[in-house]
């Protein structure tokens, strides 16, 4: 049997929060209701916590809100029936008001509800939409290079792992995740010759790989919306800390989540067998992250990757293993 402090805590984490932030409006706007002169007119100001509850969540907690307030209001017009200027022998017209009232109130909830559903709905068609581009991109960039396969999945997973251990918000932690799968979108538009070449590259292969960033923000900035977002994310992934990147910015110039897919794809390529190398050993490219701190990696972003990294390569492998099981 659990503990009671489990027992207490299990309590409070099926609590309906949405439910509690509705019933505190309908609370707080009945106070205010008790200290107007016009209590009747004031009525439809119940109205804000019934928007505000469809608008934020939706036909379930609208309807709640407008029978919290019916049931509020009913029990104010049965114990002091004079607060809204009826007389004791009015019972009749006092209900018909509210009953005419508290009917409207719920009609607009519900309604108000249905249309933020609908909302959501399309929104999250959408999503899934932008999602599935982003995933068939991704298997577009690994086709280009065989040797690099699911090399933009796995920079994605270890971005994202990194951008939590940071403390990134949610959103931007997405837009770290998606601009990792497609960082790489670029090498589209590079020589084949020039991504499986086993020699060392020279200077004019080096200037056509280095246009890869550049490509991909031209392929992404037609689409608009939210993937503008992510291109100073994919622009910035090879700068360097210290200002001998690709575009020489330095520091906190550069984007904090190009910092994070920085890490991210330097060590999975490290990991990875190469056309010109074998793979290094997971200890042995840590290592190499770490001696880099401050030089071509954001100190802070190296300490966040050292600290995830005894467990991220366990799961990574059971993640890959699932995806293409």
């Amino acid at each position: 049997m659990k503990p009671l402090t489990s027992r207490i805590k299990d309590s409070f984490r099926a609590i309906d929060k949405e439910l509690i932030i509705i019933f505190l409006l309908v609370v707080i706007t009945a106070i205010i209701f008790f200290f107007v002169s016009n209590q009747r007119a004031f009525l439809n100001f119940f109205y804000l916590p019934v928007l505000l509850g469809a608008y934020f969540y939706g036909r379930r907690y609208a309807t709640l809100a407008a029978l919290f307030s019916m049931i509020l209001i009913s029990t104010v017009a049965y114990v002091y029936p004079a607060t809204f200027g009826f007389a004791e022998n009015h019972n009749l017209d006092r209900w018909l008001d509210i009953g005419t009232w508290g009917g409207f109130l719920l009609i607009t909830g519900y309604f108000m509800g249905i249309l933020y559903e609908k909302k959501e709905a399309a929104r999250k068609d959408i999503r899934r939409t932008y999602h599935g581009v982003i995933e068939m991109l991704s298997l577009l960039i690994d086709s280009v290079d065989q040797h690099t396969h699911s090399h933009s999945y796995r920079v994605s997973i270890l971005a994202e792992k990194i951008a939590g251990r940071m403390g990134c918000s949610e959103e931007d932690t997405e837009n770290i995740r998606i601009a990792a799968l497609l960082h790489d979108l670029g090498k589209i538009g590079v020589s084949r010759e020039v991504l499986t070449k086993i020699g060392s590259l020279t200077a004019g292969d080096r200037e056509h790989l280095k246009e890869h960033t550049v490509k991909a923000a031209n392929l992404l900035q037609p689409l608009g919306g939210r993937v503008t977002e992510l291109l100073p994310l994919i622009l910035g992934h090879h700068e360097k800390y210290d200002g001998n990147g690709y575009h020489s910015l330095v520091g906190d110039a550069i984007p904090m989540g190009a910092r994070i897919i920085a890490v991210a794809d330097v060590y999975d390529a490290l990991t990875s067998d190469r056309p010109y190398r074998k793979a290094l050993p997971p200890f042995y490219a840590k290592n190499e992250i770490l001696s880099n701190s401050g030089t071509h990696f954001d100190p802070q972003v190296v300490k966040a990757f050292e600290t995830i990294f005894p467990t991220y390569d366990q799961e990574s492998t059971l993640l890959l293993t699932r995806l293409h099981g």
